[in-house]
């Protein structure tokens, strides 16, 4: 017990010891990398624009999970490939699972990295993370996630840290819909700090004490633009500061088709990253395509109204670093509009 808390107590700080912020590239974004909607989904605290929550979004802001009234399922794989570097090849993967009940929502999911490339030294790890999530009052949804986590192959190391999250759906204003802001505090804990992976500045190893960020403070807002018949327009904007040492930015726009095709993309601008010329200004794009499957081997006719959606997507890192993602989320069930009955005493 004493190692454990001493090891926490280690970890803050050093990571208040911030004279040399050098996560590696894509650092910040360990979590978001396996799954194609999590790629072009513009890491939204609020849920995107035309809202998605899933077990692998989740990670972005634990009060996610509360905006689902379905059983979801999800899983993705993105293969990694640098054209220049002498290893050629990377990837990642997830598997989650999502139950909301009548009292809380509960999400676990698995997810791994295995990134060699000298710009964007992830290194290998393997990541568990569980989240619990509420509505408390009839706008307002809050959530808690604990993470853990092994890393090996350049030195070794663990993580255990808490992230916490809310949201907040102002509903219709003007001509927004679905109006939404999103707030979380994430990476509270022992993070990375032994890794000895390349960092964004290129003169050598990174000496940043953790990754992704410790105490990494996320805030963004999400709206559909357009919503009619057959066609809605989803607009989302977050910014990210990690322990104050650095500025992103994630914009994503979704464009949903005859309740059948979804087209996303997503931009992020990481001042860190462009200010040492190690990061892309292409934007991410991707796919995802909205079935309705039939259940009734389960004798329950509200579950006639499942639904997959398979999605791919493509990101450019750093020039000559190049993401596909491909995946599915699966919700079973019949979706509930009339949410939860809230009594205040």
């Amino acid at each position: 017990m004493k190692k454990t808390i001493s090891a926490f107590v280690s970890a803050a700080v050093l990571t208040l010891s911030v004279s040399a912020y050098n996560p590696p590239v894509q650092g910040e974004n360990l979590f978001y990398l396996s799954h194609p909607e999590s790629l072009t989904g513009g890491i939204s605290t609020a849920g995107g624009g035309i809202l998605s929550a899933t077990p692998a979004s989740t990670s972005v802001n634990p009060a996610l999970g509360a905006l689902e009234s379905r059983i979801t399922l999800d899983a993705g794989y993105t293969m990694m490939f640098d054209s220049v570097g002498s290893r050629k090849y990377g990837q990642a993967f997830e598997l989650g699972i999502l139950v909301p009940t009548d009292w809380a929502s509960f999400s676990a999911e698995i997810e791994g990295a295995f990134v060699p490339f000298w710009n964007m030294q992830l290194g290998n790890n393997l990541n568990f993370k569980s989240t619990v999530s509420k509505q408390i009052l009839d706008n307002l949804h809050v959530g808690i996630g604990i993470l853990v986590g092994g890393f090996w192959g350049y030195n070794t190391d663990w993580m255990l840290a808490a992230n916490i999250g809310a949201i907040y759906n102002f509903g219709d204003i003007a001509f927004l819909k679905n109006f939404r802001i999103g707030a979380s505090l994430n990476n509270v804990g022992k993070l990375y700090h032994n890794a000895n992976v390349a960092g964004i500045n290129s003169s050598g190893w990174n000496n940043w004490p953790s990754y992704p960020t410790f105490m990494t403070i996320r805030a963004g807002a999400a709206a559909e633009l357009v919503h009619i018949e057959n066609f809605v327009i989803g607009l989302s904007l977050d910014v990210t500061t990690p322990l104050f040492q650095n500025f992103i930015l994630d914009s994503g726009l979704q464009i949903e088709i005859a309740h059948f095709v979804q087209i996303n993309t997503s931009w992020h601008f990481n001042a860190a990253e462009t200010s040492r010329g190690r990061s892309s200004w292409l934007p991410t794009v991707g796919l995802i395509f909205k079935f309705n499957i039939g259940t009734g081997f389960l004798n329950k006719e509200d579950w006639s109204q499942s639904e997959i959606s398979p999605s791919a997507a493509w990101k450019n890192v750093d020039r000559d670093i190049n993401l596909f993602s491909a995946g599915a989320v699966v919700r079973l069930g019949e979706l509930d509009t009339s949410g939860p009955d809230i009594e205040i005493e």
